[in-house]
């Protein structure tokens, strides 16, 4: 009987072990495709920022109005946003630090009027609850520089 119960619990053991290890697996491989698209986005503003011809595809209704040059500085302050989320979500920064970055970033005229731009689309594209969260802290930070005094 003693040796049954062992058996047992050995079995258990094994089967615990492995569903542990299955399910850090299935999210090692989820991070690593989230990376990956990561970088497929990081490159595609990479080559449309440097590249006026491809706007085109960029101009959806907050963007159609820019210069190229707006237009190139948009897509690089969407490319350290979109670095920024996946960085928190990843646990790579802490969210202070997100917080801290997000008020940096919106001190200045080209963050703010990304964000006040972009915002809305970012939140309709937002994928989970994650993004949902990200959205917000960077409204927070927007909404704090906003109401800020403007230095003389």
């Amino acid at each position: 009987m003693k040796n049954r119960t062992l058996a047992a619990s050995g079995l258990l053991l094994g089967v615990g072990l492995g569903a542990a290890h299955l399910a850090l697996a299935i999210r090692h491989h989820r991070e690593k495709n989230h990376l990956r698209f990561v970088r497929l986005h990081a490159d595609l503003l990479r080559h449309t920022a440097a590249d006026p011809r491809l706007n085109e595809n960029t101009n959806y209704g907050e963007f159609v109005d820019l210069s190229d040059d707006d237009r190139a500085r948009f897509m690089n302050a969407n490319a350290w946003v979109t670095l920024w989320s996946v960085m928190l979500h990843l646990g790579y920064l802490p969210r202070a630090s997100v917080r801290q970055v997000a008020a940096e970033f919106m001190s200045g005229p080209v963050g703010r009027e990304f964000w006040k731009r972009a915002r809305n689309h970012r939140r309709v594209t937002a994928r989970d609850k994650h993004d949902e969260q990200f959205n917000d802290l960077m409204n927070e930070a927007y909404a704090e520089a906003a109401q800020a005094p403007v230095a003389a």
